[in-house]
């Protein structure tokens, strides 16, 4: 069991690092490096800073999502298809969603 989880801490990381050379990716950490030192510092409601917290990390999650929805199709055709079009417009959307959220949510806390 033991061994079954290290695998799949060492799958997790794999992942982390092919996502971390996303520009999406990147600039949401970088949303972070404000984000997280607000909701620590600031003096909003613990209930408020604790859905912040994971609502970024949901935002963080989804755009991993994304950028596996993505790298699948490209991996089915990299000519265009308007299907897959759709498919990754669909799944950018869900990223878009928990952004406007989070950032909605952010807004209303200050």
């Amino acid at each position: 069991m033991i061994s079954k989880l290290y695998k799949n801490l060492i799958n997790s990381l794999n992942g982390l690092k092919i996502v971390i050379n996303e520009k999406s990716f990147l600039m949401e950490l970088i949303l972070g490096l404000f984000l997280i030192p607000y909701i620590f510092l600031s003096n909003i409601e613990f209930n408020h800073k604790l859905f912040l917290f994971v609502l970024y990390f949901l935002l963080l999650a989804t755009e991993v999502i994304n950028t596996a929805i993505e790298k699948l199709s490209d991996k089915i055709t990299k000519n265009y298809d308007s299907d897959i079009k759709n498919i990754k417009d669909l799944s950018s959307a869900s990223v878009f969603l928990i952004l406007l959220i989070l950032i909605i949510t952010f807004f209303i806390t200050i």
